[in-house]
């Protein structure tokens, strides 16, 4: 039940509390992200804590924008779950073949700007709508089955302490990954209501802990910040570079996040009790269109709704938008201070990833869950096994298995889930004609 809706007055005192609550969440799941692929895309110390800034001050901006102007609702917007999968795959390939990591990145500003413009265009066509209908249950179910298992080497090598590329096991990154997980892991399973939304805080403050008392959390090169104060640098890696191939690739991920984007929108109007209109969801479309843009101009892990806005909405009753404006604003001053920066950017990988694992341990049930609600027919089953076994073959695949075909292509043929996913919708789009499709059985009818 909501006690207040969007537009309730609140009172000063509570739009405080709720307004911190909000900045908790913000920063619970947006610090990580830049750490987690700041060494797959080449990054230093403070290139990393400067990318932490932008993601902040982003987050509080561009949650405003889509809040006032887009669909209206209080939904986070912050690094998707599914740049992380790219960015560390084009990491992966560059490190491969020899690459150059500064043309990466600047590719990468490139490849926001036009997949920024690609949505913006898309929202003002007036045809999501049709966009939409695209992602049914079962794509949806491949997307959040896909996403984690293309992740779950960097997860093992974070365990083992290997992710900048060495060999062997650490047992003190191994203690880190565990710890921090676990202790997530304990509060989603006991915890109830604000205590579960702040797992990922929680599970990473013991696990940095831990890690600094082991000695794996460096804060030595922490120091004394040449300053304090720090606007946002516009194109900080350098002048966008032109690079077809990671155009392609940021296009079609920026398409594929819709099928996060609709149900984030649509469960949180299912919260509310109202109905999603078209002209919520084509606005909301183009802020996230912008959100993609900004995040090429600003570079950092390409943006999307958060989905566990809602379920914040849901466990505490409050919807209005003051405290949710509030805790935007105090992201973007937290995303003006370097010391905050510098502070952050000293979570260990290890530390990282066993938030990480938890985290998308979670979004697989969520895509199983979808399945379930997909009505698999025997048809539909064909589009799903063959979806699911091309997408998991390609993350099989060394990156030296690709690099004859077309440069323009590598980044996105060498990707599972993106290839996963494309499969997904063409092949139950190719099937949805048929009719009398005979539903699988399952073991039992067998």
């Amino acid at each position: 039940m909501v006690k207040y809706g969007l537009d309730a007055p609140i009172e000063t005192s509570k739009t405080v509390v709720y307004g911190v609550q909000h900045m908790i969440l913000f920063v619970a799941n947006s610090a990580i992200m830049p750490v987690i692929v700041a060494k797959s895309l080449g990054l230093e110390y403070t290139e990393i804590s400067d990318m932490l800034l932008r993601t902040l001050f982003l987050c509080g901006v561009l949650s405003i924008i889509q809040t006032r102007f887009g669909h209206r609702y209080p939904i986070i917007d912050g690094p998707g779950g599914l740049w992380i999968t790219v960015l560390i795959n084009l990491g992966a390939i560059t490190s491969s073949l020899g690459g150059d990591f500064v043309a990466l990145r600047t590719s990468l500003e490139l490849g926001m700007l036009i997949s920024g413009v690609f949505l913006f265009l898309l929202g003002i066509s007036g045809k999501m709508k049709y966009v939409a209908a695209l992602f049914s249950p079962m794509v949806n179910g491949v997307f959040l089955v896909l996403m984690p298992i293309q992740l779950s080497k960097s997860f093992v090598l974070g365990m083992l302490g290997n992710i900048d590329g060495g060999t062997g096991v650490s047992g003190k990154d191994f203690i880190a990954f565990w710890i921090t997980a676990l202790v997530m892991l304990v509060i989603n399973i006991k915890g109830k209501g604000f205590l579960r939304s702040i797992a990922i805080l929680i599970g990473v403050a013991v696990g940095w802990v831990v890690a600094a008392m082991i000695g794996i959390a460096d804060f030595s090169e922490m120091g004394k910040p040449d300053h304090i104060f720090q606007l946002p640098q516009p194109f900080a890696w350098g002048t966008p570079t032109v690079d077809a191939g990671i155009i392609l690739t940021c296009v079609i991920g920026s398409f594929l996040l819709f099928a996060n984007v609709i149900a984030s929108f649509v469960g949180m109007a299912d919260v509310l009790g109202e109905e999603l209109t078209e002209k919520q969801l084509n606005r909301g479309t183009m802020c996230y269109g912008l959100s993609s843009f900004m995040t090429g101009v600003f570079p950092t892990v390409g943006f999307t709704v958060f989905a566990i806005s809602m379920g914040i909405v849901r466990l505490t009753g409050v919807a209005t938008r003051k405290p949710f404006y509030l805790g935007s604003v105090v992201m973007i001053v937290l995303g003006l201070f370097a010391p905050i920066g510098l502070f952050f950017a000293t979570i260990p990988s290890s530390v990282g990833y066993g938030a990480m694992m938890v985290l998308f341990a979670v979004i697989v049930k969520q895509g199983v869950d979808c399945f379930q609600k997909a009505n698999i027919t025997e048809r539909k089953g064909f589009a799903l096994g063959v979806s699911m076994l091309a997408g998991t073959g390609i993350m099989m695949q060394p990156f030296a298995v690709f690099q004859n075909l077309p440069n323009v292509i590598v980044p996105f043929a060498s990707n599972g889930l993106l290839v996963g996913v494309i499969l997904a919708i063409v092949l139950e789009q190719i099937l949805k004609d048929r009719t009398k499709d005979r539903r699988i059985p399952d073991a039992r009818e067998r």
